[in-house]
This record gives structure tokens, C-alpha cells and sequence, in this order.
């Protein structure tokens, strides 16, 4: 056996699974993204070539076992592909259709995904598949794979790509909340005393505080203190890339004691900084957008409010693009952390109108 799951034990092939391989292979609709089903010899040549990828790499692709019933439903690995030219790793899977959609092919490849991590040095691993093959594409994102991009194949006509980097694989191992959001090209999760240093390192500018209505930060230690202090709700998140997973930026739902905006359970207030740097990219949009989702789909809220002080154009225009609309102006606002008083405007997202925007 190489690996157990809750429902399945992957080990490798033998000849004595020539039969249930055969099964599945020679199935039509099975095959139906490959040029075509196999025949007797294909599928004995697919076990050699399985025993050989043991002997030379340490891997390949794996049987498939029903743990409930001892079945063979098919077979899930790491192979070296050739993909557009590169020869890479890639996490395959081909289950019995008597068991699709069930799961069972996402249970096998999360499980091959977390070995190969832990027993190869490869920085990235990939899958590719026929565009037409909807149901690989959508079993390689429930792993955590995204798109990379697609080219042009002489047998398959477009070859769609996706990729999980080592990085975005170890950073959804160390969530301690297991509380995680997924976008493109970001992941939210929960802050951590860690941060503080990437923390420190966007909000001492003097550009991004005081215009969201907070003074810089001024060392290492005032941000972990912000970190256990302030962003410490139960919907505060740090904003991450995929591609490091460092904290750059922040974004919360302030719910109902929290937030001055609203005294229901079902309504809340967003609020959201983001680094210099990374300004100009579209990210915090990216963000909003999968923030909105969380509220109305997860935590069942009818209403998202927002606001901005006067002068935060980068505010208004991220709120203008995620579909906000505006309700009103208030002057001689209370901005306590800045000992003064602005000018606000408030916006909001009902869940009717983000419905329909859809």
C-alpha cells in the first residue's frame, strides 16, 4: 500500500488487475476525451508502463481501491508528461464510472497531491486534459489547482493546464482555523503572530493607513498586537497571493457589534486594505467580489454595507466596480485613530442586487 484515505487504499499495479483495468479503459464513454478506448494490448501495455515509472521514478500511476469492498475502481498517481513541450509532473486520475460523482476521484488525487509534496522535490504539480473533458477540469480545482493556460494539440485540439505550487499547497496545511477563501489568484485565510513582519512592512506606509482612517504602523510589534487585537474577528482576513501566500493586505465582514453601520445579524460591514505595491492590479476587487460571495452564500447575509472618508478615490472605485450602490453622505464623521473629523460616504450590497448581478 502507498496511501489510505477515508474511503480508498492506493498501491501499485500488478497483472492481476488486467481485467478491472480493462473495464474501465476499454469503455467508451470512460475514453471518450482519449483518441480512443484500449484494446487488450493497450491496457497491458498501460501496467508496464506503470511498473516501469515504479522502478525508474519511485511512482506512477497507483490502483485505486474500494476500501468498503476491495474493488479495484481505477487507478490515480504522478506521472512525467510531456505538456506543451516540458516534461512535468503530472496528477492523472480514471475512475470507474459505475463510482463518478461520488468524490472519489478528487479524495485519490488530494491524497497523491499531499504524497508528492512530501516525497518529491518538485515545486509544482500539474494536470492537463482535453477542454472538452469538463469533469477532469473541475476535479483538478477541487484540489486546489488553478488555470495556468491552454494550448493547441494535434490530437486534442486545446489542452487546457492547471498547477498547485508547493507554496499554496503547504499554506492550506498550516491554516490553524481551516477557514480559507479562494480567488484566481489569491487565498484569504486567518491572520497569524507571523505576519506580522509582512504586516509591518505594508502598513507603516504613510499612503495606505491614514486614508482608510488609522495612523502607520510603527514597528514589528504594534502590527502583532494589531494582529491578536484588531484582526481578531471572526471574519477577518489576511489577503494573500497564491504564489507566496505572505499577507498583503486585509479584509473583514464586521458583523453585528462590530460595526456601527447596522444593529441586524444579517447585515454587515466590509472594510479592506491593500499594500502599495500591489495597487493598480485589480486585487482588491478580486477580493470584494469573493467576500461577497462568502456573505451571502455561507454566512446567509441579506445586507453588505461599505463605506469610504472623502478623498479615497482607490476606495470608491474598487466599491463602483463590485456593483455597490450608493446611499449617502455624512459630515463631521468621528475618526477616532486619526483624532479628527471627515467627510463619509456609505454604499450598499443587498442580496437581491448581487443576485442579480451574477
Amino acid at each position: 500500500m502507498i496511501i489510505e484515505t477515508e474511503r480508498l487504499l492506493l498501491r501499485e499495479y500488478t497483472m492481476n488487475d488486467f481485467d478491472a483495468l480493462y473495464e474501465i479503459l476499454s469503455d467508451a464513454e470512460t475514453m471518450q476525451h482519449y483518441p480512443a478506448p484500449y484494446d487488450e494490448a493497450g491496457t497491458r501495455r498501460w501496467i508496464e508502463w506503470n511498473l516501469d515509472n515504479y522502478s525508474k521514478y519511485g511512482f506512477g500511476l497507483w490502483a485505486v481501491i474500494l476500501k468498503e469492498n476491495g474493488e479495484f475502481i481505477g487507478d490515480c498517481g504522478l506521472t512525467i508528461q510531456n505538456i506543451d513541450g516540458e516534461s512535468l509532473p503530472e496528477i492523472g486520475y480514471h475512475i470507474n464510472k459505475k463510482y463518478w460523482r461520488r468524490g472519489l476521484a478528487k479524495e485519490a488525487a488530494q491524497a497523491v497531491r499531499d504524497w508528492a509534496f512530501e516525497n518529491t522535490e518538485y515545486p509544482s504539480l500539474y494536470s492537463y486534459c482535453k477542454y472538452t473533458n469538463v469533469a477532469s477540469y473541475k476535479t483538478a480545482k477541487a484540489i486546489g489547482m488553478h488555470f495556468e493556460k491552454e494550448y493547441p494539440d494535434a490530437a486534442d485540439g486545446i489542452t487546457y493546464v492547471s498547477v498547485i505550487h508547493r507554496s499554496e499547497a503547504e499554506l492550506r496545511k498550516t491554516m490553524n482555523s481551516g477557514k480559507i477563501l479562494e480567488t484566481t489568484r489569491l487565498i484569504l485565510r486567518r491572520w497569524e503572530d507571523s505576519d506580522a513582519e509582512d504586516l509591518y512592512k505594508y502598513a507603516c506606509d504613510p499612503d495606505v493607513g491614514p486614508i482608510a482612517g488609522w495612523p502607520p504602523h510603527q514597528s514589528i510589534e504594534e502590527s502583532r498586537d494589531v494582529i491578536r487585537n484588531v484582526f481578531n474577528g471572526e471574519e477577518a482576513y489576511a489577503v494573500c497571493l497564491k504564489e507566496d501566500g505572505k499577507a498583503i493586505g486585509a479584509i473583514e465582514l464586521k458583523l453585528n457589534g462590530h460595526t456601527d453601520m447596522t444593529e441586524r445579524d444579517d447585515e454587515c460591514e466590509l472594510g479592506y486594505w491593500l499594500g502599495k505595491p500591489f495597487w493598480g492590479r485589480g486585487i482588491m476587487p478580486e477580493a470584494v467580489k469573493e467576500m461577497l460571495r462568502h456573505a451571502f452564500e455561507d454566512c446567509g447575509m441579506q445586507k453588505v454595507w461599505i463605506g469610504y472618508y472623502e478623498g479615497n478615490t482607490r476606495s470608491k472605485r474598487v466599491q463602483e466596480k463590485c456593483g455597490f450602490k450608493y446611499q449617502w453622505r455624512s459630515e463631521n464623521v468621528d475618526v477616532p485613530l486619526m483624532h479628527e473629523k471627515r467627510t463619509g460616504h456609505v454604499s450598499l450590497m443587498t442580496r437581491e442586487d448581487w443576485m442579480s448581478e451574477r
